[in-house]
């Protein structure tokens, strides 16, 4: 037995240990031996000085082994042994698989996207049933309120590919080519006062739905009543007040912007954002957060935790009469 303990810290010694690298980068030429015990190395194979060899094993004390078994490009015994002072061990943390972007209810904050319909008919709605409407209707007072483009739940690891998260999985060929959506005449009837393609029959609801909606929790009728109530909001503050007394006229991102912290807080400064093309506002963009609680007003969700938001306006604007 005494014979036994004494010999037990050579037997660990030379015993196998868990590979704990994943290469063995070679410091100096070495030779590459088959069998370490007998010294054998066929074709006297001898490691090339900062070359990577992988790593199969390791012998010796766990922080300092003695030997390295790795894998070669030889022909013969491919698999050779070297001393572990030829060289250095390093180990590479396995990267992280790439984060899923269709699974529903994993957004970290919400986009509330709301367009100002002039801009967007000049631009880029040309024969669209509601532009055709606008053009027709121009002088409504309809027109002069922000429209609902989209409530867009994102997820920051994701950036702007999280979407699709329900049976649809690509974006259709046009819009009413989606599948229907049930959704309740209450639900359709706030909808239709805040998105002008819902009322009018180009679909924008279906795309909106099977694109975000299907990426959080609440149901269709939940989500576009509560993207309507939004919406509604935004178009009774100061900011969208001061919008459609400017239509026709230049203003300004700060002046904009001022009007809208004056109401909701100095928070709400980056949770706001102006979008611009070819020198026209298109649209305003509000960074809400992950959960969205229909009991709170929005000076509430302002106030809580969201991303910044940046512009993408000039200084200074124009802001489109309607038709």
């Amino acid at each position: 037995m005494t014979f036994f303990l004494r010999l037990l810290p050579l037997l660990i010694g030379v015993l196998s240990l868990p590979v704990a690298a994943d290469t063995f980068v070679a410091k100096q030429s070495c030779p590459l031996y088959q069998s370490k015990n007998k010294l054998t190395n066929p074709n006297e194979v001898m490691t090339v000085p900062g070359q990577a060899y992988p790593v199969l094993e390791l012998l010796g004390n766990p922080k300092r082994p003695d030997w390295v078994r790795v894998t070669t490009a030889a022909l013969e015994s491919p698999e050779r042994w070297v001393a572990a002072k030829c060289g250095n061990l390093e180990s590479h943390p396995a990267k992280e698989a790439p984060a899923r972007c269709d699974i529903s209810g994993e957004q970290d904050s919400h986009v509330l996207a709301l367009s100002w319909q002039g801009a967007f008919c000049e631009l880029f709605g040309k024969g669209k049933p509601e532009c055709k409407a606008l053009d027709d209707t121009a002088t409504s007072t309809r027109w002069l309120s922000l429209t609902l483009h989209g409530l867009w739940p994102n997820k920051s690891a994701c950036g702007t590919d999280y979407g699709f998260c329900g049976e649809v999985k690509h974006k259709a060929k046009g819009f009413c080519k989606y599948p229907d959506i049930a959704l309740s005449d209450a639900a359709r009837d706030k909808l239709a006062l805040v998105m002008p393609s819902a009322d009018f029959g180009s679909c924008l609801e279906k795309h909106q739905w099977w694109k975000h909606g299907s990426c959080q929790q609440m149901h269709a009728d939940q989500y576009f009543i509560e993207a309507s109530r939004l919406t509604g909001l935004v178009n009774e503050s100061r900011m969208a007040k001061l919008l459609a007394d400017s239509s026709g006229k230049m203003q300004s991102t700060a002046t904009l912007r001022q009007a809208f912290t004056d109401e909701f807080g100095k928070q709400s400064a980056k949770r706001i954002s102006f979008h611009c093309s070819r020198g026209l506002l298109t649209e305003i963009r509000l960074s809400l957060p992950a959960t969205l609680d229909a009991s709170l007003e929005l000076k509430h969700l302002l106030a809580r935790q969201a991303p910044e938001l940046r512009d993408s306006c000039p200084a200074s604007f124009l802001v489109d009469v309607p038709g």
